[in-house]
Parts: structure tokens; sequence; C-alpha cells
């Protein structure tokens, strides 16, 4: 029994006088899950109301992050690489494109489900710790999206993938004028939007550099 306490007050003693092991622990520890969703009204042309929690403002530890397309349909393909490169183009953050699903942070593919009013959906894990982000999934809803009954054209879609990708990278729902506006995919990516995107990762870089200090 001694032996045992012996062990076990060396192992804390290791933990809180070694930061490395502390990161291990952190980036080990269970990691949580949300979905965020961008909604229309499966009744009509019209927008509903978006009642899903936002991501909570979560990052990466940096603003870049690999994607992997895991796409058939070419048209939300072509979508998917326009709101890519739209992002791309603000200098906020750099989506990545790999080939290798294993290798990706973000995973990008089609659903197909009537059940459901949402026409994008991203689920995202998080390590609950350190508030980094580990794994994204984007899911396009084809039911809605490549349906011309509820009105999204090429514009609208890409709206809806930039709109996904935002979520994505820690973005939360807004009621402004932006492409994290809960319904429709009207807009696309707005000047606040970028400015969000780098103080978001600003404040993260922050926080960051703060606690490996204090380690």
């Amino acid at each position: 029994m001694g032996i045992w306490i012996g062990i076990i007050a060396f192992a804390i003693h290791l933990y809180q006088s070694d930061s490395s092991i502390q990161t291990a622990a952190k980036d080990s520890v269970a990691f949580l899950q949300t979905k965020v969703s961008q909604l229309v009204s499966p009744n009509s042309k019209s927008s509903a109301s978006d009642d899903h929690d936002s991501t909570g403002n979560y990052t990466w530890t940096s603003n870049s992050a690999t994607v992997y397309i895991e796409l058939d349909n070419q048209v939300l393909y072509n979508a998917t690489m326009n709101a890519i490169n739209s992002w791309n183009n603000t200098g906020a953050f750099t989506f990545k494109i790999v080939n290798s699903k294993k290798n990706a942070n973000i995973i990008i593919k089609a659903m197909n489900d009537d059940s459901t009013n949402a026409a994008g959906l991203t689920s995202t894990s998080y390590n609950p710790i350190s508030h980094h982000l580990l794994k994204a999934v984007v899911k396009l809803n084809e039911y809605y999206l490549l349906n011309q009954w509820f009105g999204y054209d090429n514009q609208r879609i890409t709206n809806t993938v930039e709109h996904e990708l935002g979520h994505a990278i820690g973005l939360s729902h807004t009621k402004e004028v932006s492409v994290m506006y809960p319904e429709g995919s009207y807009y696309t990516i707005q000047p606040k939007d970028i400015s969000n995107v780098k103080q978001l990762y600003e404040e993260n870089n922050q926080s960051s550099s703060s606690s490996n200090n204090a380690a």
C-alpha cells in the first residue's frame, strides 16, 4: 500500500512540474461535441429560425486547418471550392485541401435528409480544457440545396458552405448582416466576419500563450 501511495505522489509531482505532460494530458482528455446548422423551412422557400446553439467560439490551434472534400456532386463540389477560396482570400483563415481523410481536420460531405430542416450541418469535437477544436464534419443537405423548389442557386449554395465553414473554425451565429446569419444563406462573407475571425484567433493565441507561460 505504501509503495502505491509513493507512486501516486510521484506522478502528481511529475504532472505539476512538467508542462509537456500537462499538455499531453489536455490533448488526451475526452472531447465534447456540438452541432450547429443553417435551416430552411421544409414547406416553403422561406427560411426558418435557427434554435441551435453556437459552437461556443472554440478555435483551432492556429488560423489554418486541413480539409478533405468527400463530394460526388459537381454543383456541391464547385460551391465548396468557391467557399474555400473565398475564405482563403480574406487572409483571416487558411483552408488547406488534403487527399487523405485521416489527415484532415475538417471533412466536407453530403447528406440527403428530409427529416431535418437543415440545409447545412456542422459537427465539431473540441477539447473542453484547452478549448481547441479537434475535428469538424460539415454536411451539405442535397435534399434542399439541389432541389430547385427551395430556390438555392449557385451563390446561395456557396454561401451555405461559407456559413458552415465559419462554424467549423469557431464562428457563432449573429443576427447582423453576416455570412453567419442563421437563416436563408443570403449573405456571403462580410468585412465584419473577417474581423471577427482575426479577433477570435488573436484572442485564442494570447490565451494559449498565457497558459503556456503559467505552466
